[in-house]
């Protein structure tokens, strides 16, 4: 621990303990792998990763590892989905806000008209998700989505629908509720829905609108294929799934409430 993560080690036999800040971050067996979290999220601190036996590993380091990404969209598509529904499981079973700690963005209502394209650019690129994104790439993805308006009282979905859509939301408030315990009030600048979408599973909460709600919404294709298109976008994205995922698991470590 206290310096960046070189490689990805993937157990064929034997176990890895993990420790992250001093506690116990989780334990690896054959098939499973340590330093892929740290290397996405561009962690400069790293772990402390031991043998607790004799161990055999295959190591990938991470120019490789990216080399990979880059030229086979589809190992990089599994990965954001794997991401995602990690990143579901970790909030659901803690009973974590999702929206905490994303900065928000609120941009004034544009009336009845809608959002042109050059405000829609600089709507995605104030979201942490794409701050560091290329314009072409924000057009790409500006142009593909539909700003939607939605009255107070609006169910945007019910728990347990299949998830097909995201909502960038730009002005107002969406409550969301699920029978996991999770609660939460996203506003202005957070991707509703996007991590079910994303790691194709069902919504996970109810959503609706508690104040009137502007929103870009797209459809989570469209996302994937701009990701395909533009993979600087992708590597970004994951880096901020990643980094939530890291937070997550060291205030549950440091609760004594870490995964196995």
């Amino acid at each position: 621990e206290g310096e960046p993560v070189g490689s990805v080690h993937f157990v064929v036999q034997g176990s890895l303990a993990t420790f992250r800040r001093g506690a116990p971050a989780g334990r690896v067996g054959p098939g499973g792998g340590v330093g892929g979290l740290a290397v996405f999220a561009r962690d400069p601190l790293g772990s402390q990763v031991v043998a607790d036996e004799d161990t055999l590993t295959l190591e990938l380091d991470r120019d490789a590892l990216t080399e990979v990404l880059e030229d086979r969209f589809p190992i990089l598509h599994h990965v954001l989905r794997e991401m995602s529904r990690r990143g579901i499981d970790l909030v659901t079973r803690l009973r974590l806000d999702p929206s905490a700690g994303t900065p928000e963005c609120p941009f004034a209502d544009p009336g009845e008209g809608d959002i042109d394209l050059v405000s829609r650019i600089f709507f995605l690129r104030s979201m942490t998700v794409f701050q560091r994104s290329s314009i072409t790439a924000l057009a790409e993805m500006a142009r593909a989505m539909a700003q939607v308006r939605f009255e107070p009282g609006t169910v945007l979905w019910r728990e347990g629908e299949a998830a097909h859509a995201i909502f960038l939301l730009r002005s107002g408030r969406v409550r969301a509720r699920g029978t996991s315990g999770v609660a939460f009030l996203p506003g202005p600048g957070f991707p509703l829905g996007a991590l079910e979408a994303l790691g194709e599973a069902p919504r996970w909460y109810e959503a609706v609108c508690e104040t009137p709600v502007v929103a870009l919404q797209g459809h989570m294709g469209v996302l994937v294929d701009v990701f395909e298109d533009n993979f600087e976008m992708a590597m970004d994205y994951l880096a901020v799934l990643a980094q939530s995922t890291l937070r997550i698991l060291d205030w549950a470590a440091a609760r004594g409430e870490g995964p196995p």
